[in-house]
């Protein structure tokens, strides 16, 4: 063996430092990136997006955390133009909406880690999101959000979730401008490499 040869690879690596913490009776502590490396077929990148902004984001965290990706769909789709959709999505949260979804998760019960990606409508996300957290069951889930915006990154959306999702995890978010979404991959490397469970 090369004396360069690493004796584990990094997922070994944080195995094996896993089981040796448990067995001590220590805390185990991963970034997000490790934790997920780990936990294969348990982690869920989910998003909803109007421009394209919020996909690329959401495409670039699959890309680092791997698992399951879903694009939430409504039933009536939002309009193309911008004022016309900014019109909708504000009567729609005066109203208090819940857009129907046809979008629809299977087993949703396997996962543990869910990242969840929209646009800032109006200070929060998208009422459609309001459905989707409203319809699963969040409870003991790990919740990662992140959005694109404007100008007022998170907004309220973090204690929206919070407020929804009661009994889930839900960790500090990602703000990135829409602009930026299309190279916004040292953004989420230090974001998922900031988040700890």
């Amino acid at each position: 063996m090369s004396s360069h040869t690493p004796l584990f690879s990094r997922r070994q690596f944080v195995k094996l430092g896993g089981a040796c913490a448990l067995m001590c009776g220590l805390p185990v502590l991963y970034s997000a990136s490790e934790v997920l490396a780990v936990g294969n077929g348990t982690t869920l990148v989910v998003y909803f997006s109007h421009s394209g902004n919020t996909r690329k984001v959401a495409q670039l965290i699959h890309r680092q955390v791997g698992g399951d990706i879903v694009e939430l769909k409504t039933l009536q789709p939002y309009p193309e133009d911008y004022d016309a959709c900014v019109d909708q999505a504000k009567k729609e949260q005066e109203q208090n909406a819940r857009p129907e979804l046809v979008t629809q998760i299977a087993d949703m019960d396997k996962y543990r880690t869910i990242f969840v990606g929209y646009p800032n409508w109006w200070g929060t996300m998208p009422m459609a999101l309001f459905t989707f957290f409203e319809k699963y069951d969040f409870a003991g889930k790990t919740i990662a959000p992140f959005c694109t915006h404007g100008g007022s990154r998170m907004g309220r959306s973090e204690e929206d979730i919070r407020r929804l999702c009661p009994k889930a995890r839900v960790l500090k978010g990602l703000a990135v401008r829409g602009r930026n979404a299309g190279s916004a991959g040292k953004d989420v490397e230090a974001w998922l490499g900031s988040i700890v469970f």
